[in-house]
């Protein structure tokens, strides 16, 4: 009797160890969104991961993979999340479900023939009273270094030029690299703690500027010059639009609780997460929301970026009928 009784509570213990292990038989790539995304606790991931199983069962190559990496992209309800090419970094799939506090419509149109068209192509200019305007425009893959040189040395022309009242345009920054962004323009944001991100654990991602070079969580971006030094009684004009979206609003955010620093325009377009990029399979990464953006006082921005005057965002115009421009020019003279 004794016998058949351990032998019952052998069998149990059997069967409830491969209850556990059918449990914990995830998907791989659905076990990477689990472990990183920022939204881990809202999503229901056993039902995720049985669907996804099924909707990927026997497929390997992209296109037949489509229909299950766009559900658990949607599940996950992430609006900056997507799966990208590994190869060409093209785009796979992005999220298409419904988005909550989409303050205003974006023109597609706009976005594809003038955002991704002036794609890294930075510009600056002399305006009147010794205003310097810097436009920063999204950043692509590339030499990190050879792109914030760009800009560092339109910062540092400006300065030759007596600039020491100054305008950084990001209406037309539709992200990307967020490192020669801040490295080209960090003497302009002043040095220590300058932001980051917060992810769902409370590990702070920190961005801090130290004698006018830019480290990203403690790793020196690119060695740049220390040259030009601006003062932080120089004044900054900070311009917004509802198409400054994900690494433009992070390089927003580090101007914000500068000192002398006022944000005119568009409130932002709100995709104010930082994205991983983890490589999940031999042609596929997984670039979903890992944190929320904060700025140098810590504070969090889960909607997007707010500014001081509201301004509507005009373009294709002239500097001189730019009402954002005017106002600045007006507000930095004062």
């Amino acid at each position: 009797m004794k016998i058949l009784i351990k032998f019952i509570v052998l069998l149990l213990i059997s069967s409830c160890a491969n209850s556990q292990k059918k449990e914990i038989e995830w998907h791989p790539i659905v076990q990477k969104a689990k472990e990183t995304s920022l939204y881990t606790k809202q999503v229901e991931w056993k039902k995720v991961n049985q669907e996804f199983i099924a909707l990927t069962k026997d497929k390997t190559n992209i296109e037949s993979l489509k229909e299950g990496l766009q559900f658990l992209i949607n599940s996950i309800g992430d609006k900056h999340g997507q799966f990208r090419s590994i190869k060409n970094h093209a785009l796979v799939v992005r999220y298409t479900g419904s988005v909550e506090n989409e303050h205003r419509e974006r023109d597609a149109e706009f976005i594809n023939t003038v955002i991704n068209d002036v794609y890294a192509e930075f510009s600056y200019q002399l305006l009147e009273n010794k205003v310097g305007c810097l436009r920063i425009v999204g950043i692509g893959p590339g030499d990190v270094k050879e792109q914030a040189n760009f800009i560092r040395n339109g910062l540092r022309t400006l300065k030759d030029k007596g600039v020491n009242k100054w305008i950084v345009d990001l209406r037309f920054n539709g992200g990307g690299n967020i490192e020669p962004m801040v490295s080209g323009i960090a003497p302009l944001i002043g040095e220590g703690f300058v932001g980051g991100a917060i992810n769902a654990h409370n590990v702070i991602r920190d961005y801090t500027i130290k004698q006018g070079q830019f480290y990203n969580y403690e790793r020196l971006a690119c060695e740049m010059d220390t040259e030009p030094n601006i003062l932080p009684s120089e004044k900054v004009a900070v311009l917004l639009s509802r198409y400054t979206i994900s690494s433009g609003e992070m390089l927003a955010i580090t101007l914000k609780g500068r000192p002398n620093t006022k944000f005119i325009g568009e409130e932002t377009a709100g995709y104010t997460t930082g994205n991983g990029y983890d490589i999940v399979s031999d042609e596929l990464a997984l670039v979903i929301s890992q944190d929320i953006f904060i700025d140098r006082n810590k504070n969090r921005y889960d909607k997007n970026v707010g500014v001081d005057v509201a301004i509507e965002f005009q373009h294709d115009i002239p500097t001189e009928n730019d009402n954002q421009i005017k106002y600045a020019i007006t507000w930095l003279n004062q």
